[in-house]
């Protein structure tokens, strides 16, 4: 499409250039059509060259260096059976770091193949919502406060616009926008009467015709540029990766200590250089940093099958520390599948919605709430059983409601145009529509009903409008309050007739004059398992509080009907309770309240602070525009899929099922991940150092070397490998969830118990072989059978290591050998290396070992079933010092 400044054009004539109605929008021939020239709207990844960017990333790691250099150096000094066995060292290890970084990378993938977005527009003359990668130049596009801008789009029609361009220039500041026609020297950041595909909607609603889609949005233009974002590493990967390098370094100077110490003793050069670069291969955990992410991207794609979308990576780490859960009740507790329960009027009282025969006044009120309400029918013109209705579940069940009594939304419309919409907002708790009638414009007003009982000056009595007094308003409130004891959601509805030409954006002297039309109160059923849910979350040691908008005795009647809360046990604030409470104060007291009603979204954001000071890790639930900033400053912000784009960027996790059982999911995932986590950085410290204590020990007593270089890099492609990838994808264990939270903490990277286990077992079991060296040395064995014995060894020992290490907290015969369908394939793969390095000749003599005797094999038994032994009686001291100090581990 021919470039055109939008900004400096008169809406008209864009609309004329892009062939478009702005009232009716593109046809719906025409936008298919355009489907198949413009493609659809979505940014390109880069496809290409991935295999190969990833093998590179193998290639350039520190040690894949040292290995080539090494092998290189072999060949100059006419060491071919060395340099054969660290160019096939090198494919391997390059190939395992290969497939782990494969696999994280298709779990990313996978993750941002599963973000889908919808917007609404006009096509051939109706609103609907689809897609956002259908659009094309040319479309309507609808937008309100909380949406996503799925396009650049020129603005046609604004109602106090304010957008959120973060996405584009990096500032959080607002953006006020109107349809102006503007300078064409203008820059990107100062055209106000464009929005930019990626940025957010503040505040207000637009009508606007799309302009650019896909790659050729400026937010393409940037991508293009950018290639592809870059996962930011998550505080755990950064502390594992200076565990690394520390060790890295260690590990380094050793071996250099080492060499010096070979040369002073005489070795020869070549085998000393061999060896110490094998020592430093075997012993470093260069590929933790990588384990530690195919975890955590595993551990997103779990969560995402269990209900979760995880936009951030530091999420995954965070919920197995999460202790304290503030939820809302619509769509966690309950199914948000609201229906009209019943209807008040100051005359009369209809119990459960009749959907005929409804008197003038019942009618009237579910009229006032249709025309307040923000919800549409996408496909009007389809039968009435498939329409299909979008909008807040509140609004739409009173759309639903007024279709079964017989009101026909569309025609309402045409009666009465709508000249102006005031969305509900949770700081103003109401919403307005203004529409045009045959004499004076009409203003709908629905929201809180206390809100509203204070605006109102006037009561509707049959068909005349009387003055609201004291009794009337004692009488609804007691309807009010009966409503939500029964657990309902309650809304008052108003009107107020006028000459006004839009709906002020604040509650000025328009709303103080309004004529009282009658309560609605909605019923949302419980989710079936919410019960059971919050039992096994309590259980597992989080705390659930509710944190909402309803009315105190609508909170209450949820509360105690899902379990959350029991008997009187109990304590309940609202939100006008904690307003001018300090934060010192709000800190002790929140500990205390199980409830909080009437809470505005500011006073969410103290809540959740006030948690936090108590050194607590607090996941918050959230849906709204206004919730945003509470779920930033929460540890975990959830927000709800049925939510605002708004919430959902925000948000740590995005649920795709609207559920408290998939928060608890989420954190048992979380959990999980940091058990498998330390396993794994349990598993390749404590194997680190065998051949470290066995070379230095050889040469500080002058001895010959216990195992070679070659030997000791075959045995670090048995050992290593698949074996810690594996453990990624232990199942969970069955006390998961059953543990103290504060235990799951992701701040310690290395726990008491696995000091003792990398340090005590790793150093015990290294100096047992080495003892066995050194018996052998003294009874005469030749030097090569003794090499077969200590290369037979390591190998062995760390594959026993690897199955005791499927749980720290139990003894291995409680332990499932079967259940890691992947650490039985690494065993198989580990074991297959070692018998190739035994039974196949020629590999045989390349590696310089033995064919075992059976009282070889007789001796390789004990070694194992030591360092077995071990380990079960260092997992013994741990749990029964937990059981003595009544401590969790």
């Amino acid at each position: 499409m021919e470039k055109y400044p939008w900004h400096a054009l008169d809406g008209h004539e864009i609309v004329r250039i892009l062939e478009t109605d702005a009232e009716k929008g593109l046809a719906l021939s025409e936008a298919k059509a355009r489907a198949s020239v413009f493609g659809p709207n979505e940014l390109e990844k880069e496809t290409t060259g991935r295999f190969y960017k990833i093998i590179w990333q193998q290639i350039k790691s520190p040690l894949v260096f040292i290995l080539i250099i090494a092998g290189f150096v072999s060949l100059i000094l006419t060491n071919y059976s060395d340099a054969i066995i660290i160019f096939i060292a090198l494919i391997i290890n390059t190939a395992i770091g290969a497939y782990q970084e494969g696999r994280a990378s298709q779990a990313f993938e996978k993750l941002r193949a599963s973000v889908k977005s919808s917007t609404t527009l006009i096509r051939g003359g109706q609103q609907q919502e689809v897609n956002a990668a259908l659009l094309v130049p040319g479309d309507i596009i609808l937008l309100k406060s909380g949406d996503r801008v799925p396009a650049d789009a020129r603005l046609l029609e604004v109602k106090t616009l304010e957008t959120n361009e973060a996405a584009l220039t990096g500032e959080w500041a607002g953006v006020e926008k109107n349809p102006q026609v503007l300078e064409e020297k203008k820059q990107i950041t100062e055209r106000t009467n464009m929005v930019w595909m990626g940025t957010l909607i503040a505040e207000g609603w637009a009508k606007a015709v799309v302009v650019a889609t896909g790659n050729s949005s400026e937010l393409g233009k940037i991508a293009f540029l950018v290639a592809e974002e870059k996962e930011i590493a998550t505080p755990f990967q950064r502390g594992v990766k200076r565990l690394a390098h520390w060790i890295g370094g260690t590990v380094g100077v050793f071996s250099i200590l080492i060499f010096a110490l070979g040369m002073a003793r005489s070795q020869p050069f070549s085998e000393m250089f061999l060896i110490t670069v094998a020592l430093a291969v075997a012993a470093i955990p260069e590929g933790l940093p990588v384990a530690v992410t195919v975890v955590l991207a595993i551990g997103m794609h779990r969560i995402l099958k269990k209900g979760g979308l995880v936009r951030k990576l530091t999420a995954v780490e965070t919920l197995g520390s999460t202790s304290v859960i503030l939820t809302d009740k619509t769509g966690t507790l309950t199914q948000a599948k609201m229906s009209v329960a019943s209807i008040v009027t100051a005359q009369e009282t209809l119990a459960g919605h009749a959907k005929k025969d409804l008197s003038p006044a019942i009618l009237e009120v579910l009229r006032a709430g249709i025309f307040s309400s923000g919800a549409f029918i996408e496909n009007p013109e389809d039968a009435l059983e498939q329409w299909r209705v979008r909008g807040r579940p509140t609004e739409k069940a009173l759309l639903l409601a007024g279709i079964e009594s017989g009101i026909k939304p569309h025609e309402l419309l045409d009666q009465e145009p709508r000249i102006d919409f005031l969305p509900f907002d949770a700081e103003r708790r109401f919403s307005a529509s203004l529409h045009k009638t045959n004499h004076k414009n009409r203003l709908y007003v629905a929201g809180a009903p206390e809100t509203l009982l204070e605006m109102s000056r006037r009561v509707r009595i049959g068909k005349k409008n009387k003055p609201l007094t004291q009794k009337q308003k004692n009488k609804l409130a007691d309807a009010y309050l009966e409503a939500t004891r029964r657990g309902a959601r309650v809304i008052g509805v108003g009107m107020r007739e006028g000459t006004w030409k839009e709906i002020a954006r604040t509650k000025d002297r328009v709303f103080d004059n309004v004529t009282f039309l009658g309560l609605i109160s909605f019923h949302d059923p419980l989710r079936p398992d919410v019960k059971e849910v919050i039992q096994e979350a309590k259980a597992a040691g989080l705390r659930i509080v509710l944190v909402t908008g309803d009315h105190s005795a609508t909170a209450e009647a949820v509360a105690r009907a899902s379990g959350l809360v029991e008997k009187n046990e109990y304590k309940m604030l609202e939100g006008s309770d904690i307003e001018n409470k300090k934060p010192e104060e709000l800190r002790k007291l929140v500990g205390e309240v199980s409830i909080f009603s009437r809470v505005l979204p500011h006073q969410k954001m103290d809540i959740v602070k006030a948690w936090q000071d108590n050194d607590e890790i607090v996941a918050m639930t959230g849906d709204g525009v206004n919730d945003a900033p509470a779920l930033r400053s929460a540890d975990i912000g959830i927000a709800l899929g049925s939510g605002t784009d708004v919430a959902k960027e925000s948000a740590d996790l995005v649920l795709t099922k609207d559920s408290l059982s998939v928060i608890v999911r989420a954190i048992e995932e979380g959990r999980i991940i940091l058990d498998n986590l330390r396993k794994i950085i349990t598993y390749l410290l404590a194997t680190s150092f065998s051949e470290i204590v066995l070379i230095a020990g050889a040469l500080i007593f002058g001895l010959p070397l216990p195992i070679l270089p070659g030997q000791i890099l075959w045995a670090n492609m048995a050992q290593g490998g698949f074996m810690n990838f594996a453990l990624a994808f232990e199942p969970k264990e069955a006390d998961v969830l059953t543990r103290d939270p504060k235990v799951h903490s992701s701040k310690k990277i290395l726990t008491p118990e696995m000091l003792w286990i990398i340090f005590g077992v790793g150093l015990i079991t290294s100096f047992f072989l080495f003892l066995v060296f050194l018996f052998l040395l003294y009874r005469g064995v030749p030097i090569q059978n003794i090499r077969t014995i200590m290369f037979v060894g390591v190998t062995l020992g760390t594959l026993f290591f690897a199955f005791s290490f499927k749980s720290l907290r139990r003894p291995l015969w409680k332990i499932n050998p079967f259940s890691n369908r992947y650490l039985l394939f690494a065993l198989g793969f580990s074991l297959t290396l070692l018998a190739a390095a035994l039974y196949v000749d020629p590999l045989r003599r390349l590696l310089g070992i033995v064919t075992p005797t059976p009282s070889t094999l007789l001796i390789l038994a004990g070694i194992g079933i030591f360092n077995l032994i071990v380990i079960e009686l260092s997992k013994w001291y741990f749990i029964g010092r937990a059981l003595n100090h009544k401590i969790e581990l």
